[in-house]
């Protein structure tokens, strides 16, 4: 009777789901704001489903439903986004990054850029993306560019952004620019070891562009405000930076970031 009790114990174990296995999940913003008639209408529901209680919570109003993007640009931008498409491959590339780097159930909330955002559309191959916090990833897709190309990368790239907060971040120690320096260099490493993709912010500065953003922002390392952590990610001449994707993941190669990156996660 015993070994009988034991087998069935085993098989339940077996056929229950387990309540911490690791799960992905979209939140289609475009198709909240078609239902709900605004980009203000479902401005609460964005909130509550993509960045409440996130760690970087304060930082992801830039990607909040655009309010200057009307209902017919909307409905235009999804008759060219393929939306199977885009779940098949973030479910593919969530598993191969969730495999190295094993995570807490994940939401990913997805909105469409405005044909007008060439920034997204020309600079980032398509696919721009914060991370709200452990858990919370946000991307804005441009439907006119090769956005499937760059989508693996960049996911896995917030993926680890995700881990960091979940397992380091804590509220009451400062976030310096050099920690800002290391958190991207390390997400590039850990992106780039799984895909292989060319990352604008990775090759954003040559040489000459590198020694200059360096000697401005190695004098800045302790630098909290969030005015110089910008303009170190995005350039600002008054920084003496040049303007572009990822200045600071750019200048992650240099030796402290370096060895951060290819030390542990």
């Amino acid at each position: 009777m015993d070994v009988i009790r034991i087998l069935l114990l085993i098989a339940l174990m077996q056929a229950a789901p387990s309540s911490a296995q690791s799960s992905i999940d979209f939140y289609f913003t475009n198709e909240v704001v078609l239902e709900q008639g605004s980009a203000a209408a479902s401005m609460a529901r964005w909130i509550s489903q993509c960045v409440a209680g996130g760690e970087f919570a304060d930082a992801a109003g830039g990607y909040a439903p655009d309010a200057r993007m009307g209902l017919d640009e909307r409905k235009a931008q999804a008759a060219k986004f393929d939306q199977r498409e885009f779940a098949r491959i973030a479910t593919d590339a969530w598993r191969k990054a969730n495999a190295a780097l094993p995570q807490r159930p994940l939401r990913v909330c997805v909105d469409l850029a405005s044909a007008a955002d060439t920034f997204t559309r020309d600079v980032m191959g398509g696919v721009a993306g914060m991370t709200a916090g452990q858990a919370r990833i946000i991307l804005r897709i441009h439907p006119d560019a090769p956005w499937q190309a760059a989508l693996p990368y960049a996911l896995a790239h917030e993926m680890h952004h995700s881990y960091w907060a979940q397992h380091h971040f804590d509220a009451g120690k400062p976030f310096t620019l050099a920690d800002y320096m290391v958190l991207e260099g390390r997400a590039d490493y850990f992106a780039g070891t799984l895909f292989t993709h060319s990352a604008p912010w990775t090759t954003a500065l040559d040489a000459a562009g590198y020694d200059k953003a360096w000697s401005a922002l190695s004098k800045r390392l302790d630098a909290v405000d969030g005015a110089t952590l910008r303009a170190a990610m995005f350039g600002s001449p008054q920084a003496g930076t040049r303007r572009g994707p990822g200045t600071a993941s750019a200048t992650g190669w240099c030796p402290n970031a370096w060895r951060a990156r290819r030390s542990s996660i």
